[in-house]
């Protein structure tokens, strides 16, 4: 059964968004792919934008300019791994001391790590052809 790890991160005051992308996808993703691509069955990148709170807003902002607020993030990373035991590798792999110290070294330079989390997620798909065809879309 395959595994699927979210990494929520944040971007370390004083990069813009545009410093931190550029960071994130010409060093940190490189090292990481390197070091760990190799267990890896899937791997993305989904840079967030601005956002709205759902108390207060009417939808998600179309544009910036929109949204109330910034997100708490600036990217979620996902990872699917093949199965536990990829994932428990890759755990083993980044920790080895001399592994550690490369990617500590380079999450300093990038991130808020007193902001950046990662979660083991279950996920649940919605088959939306079966939905379509038992008429469960009231707007539909």
């Amino acid at each position: 059964m395959a595994v699927k790890l979210m990494v929520f991160l944040k971007r370390k005051q004083g990069l813009s968004p545009a410093e931190f992308r550029d960071l994130y996808e010409n060093g940190h993703s490189r090292i990481g792919l390197g070091m760990l691509g190799h267990l890896w069955k899937e791997y993305r990148r989904n840079y967030v934008s601005a956002a709205n709170s759902f108390a207060k807003a009417e939808g998600a902002p179309l544009k910036p300019e929109d949204a109330e607020t910034e997100s708490p993030f600036d990217v979620v990373t996902e990872f699917i791994f093949e199965s536990w035991a990829d994932l428990e590798e890759q755990n083993r792999l980044a920790t080895l001391p001399e592994n550690k110290a490369i990617l500590s070294a380079d999450e300093e330079t990038l991130f808020d790590r007193e902001h950046c989390y990662a979660s083991v997620c279950e996920v649940l798909e919605e088959d939306l052809e079966l939905a379509r065809q038992h008429g469960l879309f009231a707007n539909a």
